[in-house]
C-alpha cells in the first residue's frame, strides 16, 4: 500500500471512532503528556508547541490548557504564505498564544490556511523560534513500531523538526487505531523518538 492509500485507510479508521471514545482517548494522551513534562524537570519557563486538532485527530487541547495553567508558554503552528515560506525555507512557524487569546488566533481557527506575516498581529501572537521550544507535540495520520510517522503529505513537520534544539522533546500523539505494521518512508521522512497513543 502506498502512502496515499495508507493515509486514506487510516483516516477512515480514525473517523469511524465514536466521538466519546476519541474524547476519552485524547484525555488519556493529554494526561500522559503532562506526566512526561513533569518527569523532564526542565527549569521554567517552559515553551511547548501543540497543534489545533482537525477532524478526528487526537486533541491536545487539554494538555495546552494544563501547560498554560502552569505558566508554560504555548505555541501553535501558523502556515506561511508562499512568499514568507520561500524566504525562510519553512512552510510553517510557531506562534505563542495566551490561553485567553486562543479563540482570536486565526491560525488556530483555520489551521490549514496560509497567512502572510502582515496578516497576524505579531505583538499579540509572537513567533517562537524553533530553538526556544522545550517540547513539541506532533500530529500524525499513522505510525509504526519503529516510530515512522505518516503525516498529511505536505512535509511541514519534516522540514521543521530538524531545526529544533537537540534537547527539545519531540512527541507524536495518536490513537492506537492509527498504528500500522509498516510506514513506507522516503529519505526526508524523520522517525519520531516518542509516540504517545491511547
Amino acid at each position: 500500500m502506498d502512502k496515499a492509500e495508507l493515509r486514506r485507510a487510516v483516516i477512515a479508521r480514525r473517523d469511524a471512532l465514536d466521538l466519546d471514545v476519541r474524547a476519552a482517548k485524547s484525555a488519556v494522551i493529554c494526561a500522559r503528556l503532562v506526566e512526561l513534562f513533569d518527569r523532564l524537570g526542565v527549569a521554567a519557563p517552559h515553551t511547548v508547541a501543540v497543534y489545533a486538532a482537525m477532524g478526528s485527530e487526537a486533541d491536545p487541547a487539554a494538555f495546552a490548557a494544563a501547560a498554560a495553567a502552569r505558566g508554560w508558554r504555548v505555541a501553535y503552528p501558523c502556515m506561511l504564505s508562499a512568499i514568507d515560506a520561500a524566504a525562510c525555507d519553512q512552510r510553517m512557524c510557531m506562534r505563542a498564544v495566551a490561553a485567553s487569546d486562543a479563540a482570536a488566533a486565526p491560525f488556530i481557527t483555520h489551521p490549514t490556511r496560509t497567512f502572510a506575516a502582515a496578516d497576524i498581529d505579531s505583538d499579540r501572537f509572537p513567533i517562537v523560534s524553533a530553538e526556544a521550544l522545550d517540547m513539541i507535540v506532533v500530529p500524525l495520520v499513522a505510525f509504526d513500531r519503529t516510530g515512522a510517522r505518516l503525516g498529511y503529505g505536505g512535509g511541514c513537520y519534516d522540514r521543521y523538526l530538524p531545526t529544533l534544539s537537540a534537547t527539545c522533546q519531540i512527541i507524536g500523539i495518536s490513537f492506537d487505531e492509527q498504528r500500522v505494521d509498516h510506514i513506507p518512508t522516503d529519505a526526508h521522512d524523520l522517525p519520531l523518538p516518542n509516540i504517545i497513543s491511547a
